[in-house]
């Protein structure tokens, strides 16, 4: 499995990383939100170089000035909240163990033989 926290709101999540120093790989993150929305909260992370995927969740139509902006804060995929945008989230979240799994392994992670460089990982699907 994968190891993960929750975070009641945007500022909550903001503060997971940048003021307790906690790493991720992934932020799932919703848009509506109480305190601070993803798109606050998005671009937060990003003004503290938060360097991992952020995809975003949202009920927003595509096109709307919400999404349009949430989408704009640093997001590197947004999905809706649909069952495909559960899928595609399911689908990251599966390629995010994989690979986590060939690190802790010390093997290439879809075993297509991409480890050019030897460190473990499969450079052409590395974030």
């Amino acid at each position: 499995g994968v190891p993960y926290d929750m975070a009641s709101d945007g500022a909550e999540a903001v503060d997971l990383v940048v003021a307790k120093g906690r790493r991720y790989d992934l932020i799932l993150m919703d848009n509506q939100m109480p305190r601070m929305g993803g798109t606050a909260a998005t671009r937060a992370l990003r003004q503290h170089r938060f360097g991992g995927v952020i995809i975003g969740m949202t009920g927003d139509p595509h096109g709307c000035v919400e999404r349009n902006e949430f989408e704009a804060a640093g997001l590197d995929m947004c999905v809706d909240k649909d069952s495909n945008g559960l899928a595609e989230v399911t689908r990251q979240l599966r390629r995010l163990a994989r690979r986590m799994n060939a690190a802790a392994s010390g093997v290439d992670d879809d075993g297509d033989g991409d480890d050019s460089d030897g460190d473990g990982d499969d450079d052409v699907d590395a974030a």
